[in-house]
Formats: structure tokens, sequence, C-alpha cells
């Protein structure tokens, strides 16, 4: 048995196989630029929403228009070499770059994370895509109101349980002066809503090691 199965048993265990999605990506397109674990995932287990919507993964082809849009002129995170693997409920998007290996894109708040670029450290890429795998019940996929009140369980009674390719979102977008409410949630289909938050502010790599974590420069410059 390879090193990260019983990962990835755990993973599909602790948090349901995924539902309601298309069969695995183009399994070959991804080999070499991929970690082999998340290949197996895919093949074991196809794509779809898991947690009742909370996280769901993707087909990172569908996605690579938003990653354009997010690192388009990045000297170090380039776009053709980052794969969406799966996104949260309000549009967080898990990737994986060939080179600085984990990236987390917070599109409602403008915020990047990649973990090697900042401190130069590298991991088994195996174990390293595992590990991301398995956070995906973090509370940072979910959003806060005002009085910071998880909403994901909120939205999903109020509204119904996301669809494949559908985040919840706030109207207007918090960039543009919206509320962060119950009430000014609504469901938009992931790829346009995702493009127009990619593209509302300037999105800033973030240091996470200090607390609170630190802007460390703009994506693009």
């Amino acid at each position: 048995m390879n090193n990260y199965q019983a990962r990835l048993d755990s993973i599909v265990q602790d948090f349901g196989s995924p539902e309601n999605g298309s069969a695995e990506p183009d399994l070959e397109h991804y080999r070499g630029k991929i970690p082999e674990a998340m290949i197996d995932f895919w093949q074991q287990n196809g794509i779809g929403t898991v947690l009742d919507g909370y996280f769901q993964f993707c087909d990172p082809g569908r996605y690579s228009g938003i990653l354009k849009l997010v690192f388009g002129g990045d000297p170090d995170i380039h776009a053709e070499q980052t794969h969406a693997l799966g996104f949260g409920a309000f549009g967080t998007i898990v990737a994986w770059n060939e080179v600085h290996q984990d990236v987390t894109i917070d599109l409602v708040k403008g915020q990047v994370s990649c973990p090697a670029l900042v401190n130069g450290k590298r991991y088994d890429p195996n174990l390293a895509v595992t590990t991301q795998l398995m956070l995906l019940d973090d509370p940072t996929f979910d959003e806060y109101d005002a009085h910071a009140k998880k909403l994901f369980k909120p939205a999903r009674s109020k509204l119904g349980k996301l669809g494949v390719g559908q985040i919840y979102g706030f109207r207007p977008i918090l960039a543009l002066g919206g509320n962060r409410a119950l009430a000014s949630l609504a469901i938009y289909e992931a790829l346009p809503h995702m493009a127009i938050l990619a593209q509302a502010h300037e999105m800033q790599l973030m240091d996470n090691a200090p607390f609170p974590p630190q802007p460390v420069r703009v994506i693009g410059s």
C-alpha cells in the first residue's frame, strides 16, 4: 500500500464520499502536475459535494479561468501551474501549484495563502495534499456575520443545500458595500460569482504564521 492510502480512506470516513458530481477529471492530463494521492482520490471517489455542501471537489479545468483572473501577471504563482482541487461553500478555493504546493484563495477577503512561497518549506507532495484535504471541515471555509456568528448552517437552513457548482454569496458583495448578514446571502452559480469576486479587489499574499496574519505583497505584483 502507498504511504497515503490510509489518509485518503480517513478523508472519506470523516467527510463522506463526494456526491452528485460527475466522473473524475481527465486523470492522465493531470498526472505529473498534481500529486498521485489526489489522482487516486479522484479515481476512487470522483468529484462532488461533501459535508452537506460545506466543500466540493471540482474538475480543475472548469475553474482555470478563475485562477487566471487571480494570478495573471504574478511573478511566482503562475496560473497555468495552479490547479483548483475544490472550494468551500462561500468560494474559498483549495488549489495545488506545481512549484509552490498548497495554495488557498479566499475570494471574499481577497487573500491568498501559499506557505511554501512565504517560508520556503516544501514537503512530500502526497502528504502535503492529503494534509490539506484532511482540513475540509476547517472553520475558515465558513463566513461570519457582523456578530462573528457562523453563516453556513443558517444559510443552508434558509436558502437550501448547495448543488454542485454553486456557492453562497453576499448580495451585494462585501467589496461593494454588502452586509455581513444572513439576509444578504443568496445562492449563486460558482463560476460567474467567483469571477466577480476575483476582480473586485486586489488580492493579497498573506503570511499566516504570525497572529494576526500579515500581508506580504499584492498578487500580480
